[in-house]
């Protein structure tokens, strides 16, 4: 299996990587409470698992996946335990400071991949101040947002109408699938700090979010690397 984790790659590696364009994939999630059933790297673990997927379903080029960044905005779970935030202006430092460091070594795409909800709001301004500070542009996407993952949610959903909840329908499912150890289904039932139904999640369901959101990640890096999403991003002078 090729190499797709930065933290496994060595001087020359990064090197080749550059010469060949690839994507670095920064995966943004969280740790915070997820109910009485879901461990608290729920966020991290989803996002970070669809990044990995899709960096080693591409073989045209390299993309290579950051280690999660594991603490994210989360001040409204502060009132459970196993909950850790970072501050607004902290968490938008940390991104742009990890992303510079990447845009220094040659790396010209950057992706943020984020798994929080809470963070949503928090990358997309920061990827503004990248842009015009550091003079560092990227994508960013969450995971559940990206085309075709909501209408697959939707058509799976029992009880939730396919949102993503918050340790519901569809994320229970997820940790069904990719780590059902840290799962307590004997548990999994709602309590304040849940939104939505754990009880209708199924590893099936699970399995199917997670293909979706590879699909269309694998769709945006090729799109990202063959320059026509950035065509389509960029300012005409006819509509200007």
């Amino acid at each position: 299996m090729k190499k797709v984790l930065w933290q496994e790659l060595r001087r020359p590696e990064f090197e080749e990587a550059v010469k060949a364009d690839a994507i670095v994939i920064i995966p943004v999630a969280s740790t915070e409470q997820h109910g009485n059933h879901l461990p608290v790297n729920t966020d991290a673990n989803c996002c970070f698992a669809i990044a990995q997927r899709a960096a080693q379903a591409i073989d045209e080029f390299p993309v290579l996946v950051l280690p999660p960044i594991w603490t994210g905005y989360s001040p409204h779970h502060m009132d459970y335990p196993g909950t850790i935030t970072l501050k607004y202006h902290t968490l938008v430092e940390l991104l742009t400071q990890v992303a510079a460091s990447i845009h220094a070594h040659g790396f010209k795409k950057i992706l943020f991949l984020n798994g929080h909800g809470g963070n949503a709001a928090v990358v997309a301004a920061m990827q503004l101040k990248l842009a015009d500070e550091e003079g560092v542009p990227s994508l960013g996407y969450t995971y559940w947002d990206m085309p075709a993952v909501p209408e697959q949610m939707k058509a799976i959903s029992q009880s939730d109408k396919g949102s993503i909840g918050h340790s519901g329908e569809m994320e229970t499912p997820l940790q069904l699938y990719l780590q059902p150890e840290l799962v307590d289904m004997a548990a999994a039932t709602w309590v304040p700090g849940v939104m939505g139904d754990p009880s209708a999640g199924t590893r099936e369901k699970g399995e199917r979010i997670v293909n979706a959101a590879v699909d269309a990640l694998v769709k945006i890096l090729r799109d990202y690397h063959s320059g026509s999403l950035e065509d389509r991003l960029i300012w005409r002078k006819e509509i200007l």
